[in-house]
């Protein structure tokens, strides 16, 4: 009997051995492969959205993912959080949106949530996506968005400590700002974290909770494959 098989799109190699062995400490003999695409961020990044070509070479992913046995298909990168709703049609397979959790814990958190990241393809699919939870639920929030270009600037140039000091003096000047929960709208951004246990707002990271799901998903499909 082969093991059940995770299959995760990313955008870039972020958190690879982290991912990994968190859903391997969740659910044992498990297989975790990804496929990952480093251009598809940039062409997003570079067309203000996910571009046609974007979303036909994930649809492409996708396919590849069931084809090669994958129980489950995982998007791990907000900014094409969309195209799943597009390539789930085309599979057979679960599909999960990692931040979906997250938008869902938002939602119920309350209706002022502030939104952090630094790269700007990744804040409009992150307040849609707690927006249109919010309204399941029968609520209405507002989503202010906190964009730290200079955090992706020392980025892209490999400063990383400097992204994240960035990032961190950001979300730090907003605990005190009167808002519900702090997003980040970056799964990467759960380096942070630990720097963060102080604050009185919810900080809210979407790998925990996004692979915690993927994880009771997995053991969801093995309960029935038995």
């Amino acid at each position: 009997m082969k093991k059940p098989y995770i299959c995760i799109l990313q955008t870039s190699y972020a958190n690879r051995e982290e991912v990994a062995a968190f859903l391997k400490d969740k659910v044992a003999d498990i297989r975790v492969e990804f496929i990952t695409d480093t251009t598809l961020l940039q062409d997003v990044i570079m067309n203000n959205g996910p571009s046609e070509a974007v979303i036909e070479r994930m649809r492409l992913y996708a396919r590849a993912a069931e084809i090669s046995g994958a129980d489950l298909i995982v998007n791990s990168c907000p900014a094409v959080g969309e195209v799943a709703d597009i390539y789930e049609k085309d599979v057979s397979i679960p599909v999960i949106k990692v931040d979906q959790p997250m938008a869902e814990e938002a939602a119920k958190t309350g209706s002022g949530i502030a939104l952090v990241g630094s790269i700007e393809a990744t804040m409009g699919p992150t307040e849609r996506m707690i927006e249109k939870e919010s309204l399941k639920i029968g609520k209405r929030v507002k989503c202010t968005r906190f964009l730290q270009d200079d955090a992706w600037k020392a980025f892209s140039l490999g400063e990383i400590e400097e992204h994240n000091r960035i990032l961190l003096d950001s979300i730090r000047g907003l605990d005190y700002a009167g808002y519900d929960a702090i997003v980040m709208t970056q799964v990467a951004m759960k380096g942070l974290m630990p720097e963060l246990s102080d604050l009185k707002t919810p900080v809210l990271c979407s790998f925990f909770s996004g692979y915690g799901a993927v994880a009771k998903k997995i053991t969801e499909i093995m309960r029935i494959q038995r």
